[in-house]
């Protein structure tokens, strides 16, 4: 629903359980639709665990200092041991990088 921007069509809808969730939160994906888009590619194991993962990110960090990355130990687990596609986060330098959480293009005038 949040993400394909679907509406219930009514209260018996499935999908209306998700209208009275608050999903507010300190977690965050820059770019989701990247990640759904490319979703075919992965295993539902893997996109769980990517986002999981991704979810540890202080968002306070990201609006600070516009941090993308994960210091390894701070995630939950190593994704070198947990991700059966193991491009979606690389560790360099002791730090995760997401793939599909690159910087917003900045728009110059």
């Amino acid at each position: 629903m949040i993400v394909k921007g679907e509406i219930p069509n009514s209260i018996n809808d499935p999908i209306y359980k998700y209208c009275v969730i608050d999903f507010s939160g300190d977690s965050f994906l820059i770019n989701p639709e990247m990640l759904l888009y490319n979703a075919y590619k992965y295993s539902y194991k893997d996109i769980t665990r990517y986002l999981a993962i991704a979810s540890v990110r202080p968002y306070a960090e990201y609006l600070v200092r516009g941090t993308l990355t994960l210091p390894l130990g701070e995630a939950p687990v190593d994704p070198r041991n947990h991700l059966d596609s193991p491009e979606l986060i690389t560790v360099k330098d002791g730090v995760l990088h997401f793939l599909y959480e690159t910087p917003p293009l900045s728009i110059q005038h």
